[in-house]
C-alpha cells in the first residue's frame, strides 16, 4: 500500500536505477583499472509532526487500535513522542496527523488514512504522499530517514496507520519547527513490476514480424511469453528481432487498466549500450529511441539501435510495467501544516581538529581523498549523531561509511554505552550518522563519546 511502501518491497527483489547505474560505472571502471565504491546517498521524502505533551491515549481521538499500534512502532520511544493534532479530507478519503517525533536530526510523524466511500483504500493503492520540514524559515523534503511505512490496515474500516520518518536537510543549521504532509493523488489498484536482463539473458532469436497500415514493422504475438509479475495484467507476448533488423518486445494487455507510463501505455523499456572503444557512441544512461506502437490487445517497443550487430555490446535491457486496475487516478488536495518541537539535546564540538578516511570494507581504497572532518555531536535521549564536513582545501566531497564507524558514549557512573547505527546522509559537502540507543538516557549523564578511538568530551 502506497508507492513508498510497495517501492521498498518491490525494490527489494528487483534492481533499483540506482543499482543499475552503479553496476555499469563498477563495470566500466573495472574495464579501465579502477574502482569506486557506492556513495550511500539517500534521499526520501515526507511527514512529519509534534507538541510539547506525552503520548495518551484519552487525550486524542484516535481509536485505541491506532494508538496500540504507534505505541508498539514507538516502544520505548513512546514517552519522548508529542501529541499532535492535523487533518484534511477531500474525494472521500480523510488523512488525520496523530503524533510526532523529533530526534537529534530524523522526525517521525504518525498518521492515519481513511477511505470513506470504499472505493479507493486497498493493499494495492499508491500515493504521492510527501512530508517536508521547516527549518530555517523555509520547507525542505530533507534527507535520511526511513520513509513511509505502513503499520497496519483495518480492512473493516479501511483505515491505514502509518510513520514518516525524515532528515533534516543537510546544510539546515537547526531542528524543524513545523511538517507539511501532502498529497495530491491516490491511485487504487495500483500496479508495478520491472525486469531487468542482460545480453545473456535476452533472447536473441529472430521471430515472425509483420507490417501495419501505417508501415510499421511489429512482432506477431504468442511467440515466447514471458511473464512481469504474477497474475497481472500485462505480460510479455513476443520479444526478439524483427523482420527490420531491430529489436523489438511486444507485450499484451489482459482486461480493463489504466495506464500510467508518461508515455501513455502501462509499458515501457530502457537498455543500455556500451563500446569500451568508443565511449560515446551511446548515451550513458539508457539508449533513449524507443518507439512504442499500439496493436492488438498491447503494444510493440522497438529498440532502434539494438540489432544483431550491436548485440554485443548491451549492458543490461529494463522492462516496465505500471498501470492502474481499479479505476485510475483519484486526483484531489490534500495538506496538512502541523507544528514539532524537538526534545532536549546536547551538543560538543571537538577541541582539536578530528578528521576520519573513508574506509570500505576496512580498506582505504582512496587514501585522504574523501576525508571527513568532525564539525559536531549532538545527544538527546534516544540518539546520537555526528555532523561531519569536507576539510578545507580537500578537491572531493567528504564520505565515510557509516557501518563501519566504531561509537560509544560514557556516562558520569562510568558506563559505556554502544547505539546502534541508524542512518547516514552524505551530501553538498556535508555528511550525518545518526545511531540509536537500545533504552532512553538522560543527555546530562553523558560525559564523553568516543568515535574511531578519539574522544569528544561533553561540557
Amino acid at each position: 500500500m502506497f508507492e513508498h511502501e510497495y517501492q521498498s518491497r518491490f525494490d527489494a527483489v528487483a534492481p533499483s536505477p540506482e543499482l543499475v547505474a552503479d553496476t555499469k560505472i563498477r563495470l566500466r571502471a573495472a574495464l579501465a583499472g579502477k574502482q569506486r565504491p557506492r556513495r550511500h546517498l539517500t534521499r526520501r521524502g515526507l511527514t512529519a509532526l509534534a507538541a510539547a505533551a506525552v503520548l495518551t491515549v484519552s487525550a486524542l481521538a484516535a481509536a485505541p487500535a491506532v494508538w496500540q499500534t504507534i505505541q508498539k512502532d514507538l516502544g520505548n520511544r513512546a514517552p519522548y513522542a508529542a501529541q499532535v493534532l492535523g487533518c484534511c479530507e477531500d474525494q472521500g478519503v480523510r488523512i488525520e496527523v496523530q503524533a510526532a517525533l523529533a530526534d537529534t536530526r530524523v522526525t517521525r510523524l504518525y498518521f492515519t488514512v481513511q477511505d470513506l466511500t470504499g472505493n479507493t483504500l486497498d493493499a494495492n493503492t499508491t500515493s504521492d504522499l510527501t512530508l517536508s520540514l521547516e527549518t530555517n524559515g523555509r520547507f525542505d523534503r530533507g534527507n535520511g530517514g526511513k520513509g513511509l511505512e505502513v503499520l497496519s490496515y483495518d480492512p473493516e474500516q479501511r483505515l491505514a496507520t502509518l510513520v514518516y520518518s525524515l532528515g533534516t536537510a543537510e546544510l539546515a543549521g537547526s531542528p524543524p519547527t513545523q511538517v507539511r504532509l501532502e498529497a495530491s493523488c491516490f491511485i487504487p489498484g495500483h500496479r508495478q513490476a520491472r525486469l531487468a536482463l542482460n545480453q545473456e539473458e535476452l533472447p536473441a532469436q529472430t521471430l515472425e514480424s509483420s507490417v501495419t497500415d501505417t508501415g510499421v514493422t511489429v512482432l506477431q504475438p504468442d511467440q515466447n511469453h514471458m511473464a512481469l509479475e504474477k497474475d497481472g495484467a500485462v505480460s510479455i507476448s513476443s520479444m526478439g528481432f524483427a523482420a527490420d533488423g531491430r529489436y523489438h518486445v511486444r507485450f499484451v494487455q489482459e482486461g480493463t487498466i489504466f495506464p500510467l507510463m508518461d508515455n501513455g501505455s502501462p509499458c515501457y523499456v530502457e537498455y543500455y549500450l556500451y563500446d569500451p572503444e568508443n565511449p560515446d557512441r551511446w548515451p550513458q544512461q539508457d539508449v533513449g529511441d524507443v518507439i512504442c506502437t499500439a496493436v492488438q490487445d498491447g503494444w510493440d517497443v522497438c529498440l532502434p539501435s539494438l540489432t544483431p550487430d550491436t548485440l554485443k555490446y548491451l549492458e543490461l535491457i529494463q522492462l516496465r510495467t505500471e498501470y492502474a486496475a481499479g479505476g485510475g487516478r483519484l486526483e484531489g488536495n490534500w495538506k496538512i501544516t502541523v507544528p514539532v518541537e524537538v526534545m532536549a539535546l546536547r551538543a560538543a564540538t571537538p577541541a582539536t581538529t578530528l578528521v576520519f578516511p573513508y574506509t570500505h570494507g576496512g580498506e582505504m581504497p582512496f587514501g585522504h581523498d574523501w576525508d571527513a572532518r568532525l564539525k559536531q555531536l549532538t545527544v538527546s535521549p534516544l540518539s546520537v549523531c555526528a555532523d561531519f564536513i569536507t576539510p578545507e582545501g580537500q578537491e572531493y566531497p567528504c564520505q565515510l561509511t557509516g557501518t563501519e564507524l566504531s561509537l560509544t558514549v560514557t556516562l558520569a557512573d562510568g558506563s559505556v554505552l554502544t547505539p546502534a547505527y541508524y542512518d547516514e546522509v552524505w551530501s553538498q559537502r556535508t555528511g550525518w550518522v545518526m545511531w540509536e540507543f537500545e533504552a532512553p538516557i538522560q543527555p546530562e549523564q553523558v560525559r564523553s563519546v568516543t568515535l574511531n578511538g578519539q574522544s569528544v568530551p561533553f561540557p
